[in-house]
């Protein structure tokens, strides 16, 4: 009897682990695919350590922002400060580059619209590429 109630507490615990998660999308241009509330935007850092938030369809075609909102806050070792951005036809690009040093956090707020409550990603920026996927390490889609 103790036997099959410790098999059924490892297949729970498993399970639970499982449901708990975060499963990693890629996005088309190699970054981190951010999906909530039926919005879909991708966060990718460019070689020149801009970001650029780029939102998608359900097909994955680049469309214009309309009313949505984005704020990017860094949070490197030498202390947090907000990524300023300006809006493009797909998006929103940094004006300036994240700051120097990685591994850090870097937290991304979207909003449908102005007034609506924010969906918070928290992405852990890494550049280094990994070796299976081949994706920055902020974006890697490997379950490791």
């Amino acid at each position: 009897m103790k036997t099959k109630l410790f098999v059924l507490a490892a297949i729970l615990t498993g399970a639970v682990s499982l449901v708990g998660a975060e499963k990693i999308v890629g996005g088309p241009k190699g970054g981190r695919l951010l999906e909530a509330d039926g919005q879909r935007a991708e966060f990718f850092v460019n070689p020149d350590r801009k970001v650029e938030i780029t939102f998608y369809d359900d097909a994955l075609n680049a469309i214009a922002p309309g009313d949505q909102v984005v704020a990017v806050t860094a949070e490197p070792k030498s202390g947090r400060s907000k990524v300023d951005l300006e809006k493009t036809a797909t998006g929103y690009i940094s004006k300036a580059a994240l700051p120097d040093g990685d591994p850090y956090r870097v937290v991304v707020q979207l909003r449908a619209k102005p007034d609506a409550k924010p969906q918070n990603f928290r992405v852990d920026f890494n550049l280094e590429t990994c070796g299976e996927c081949k994706r920055a390490e902020y974006a890697c889609t490997c379950n490791d």
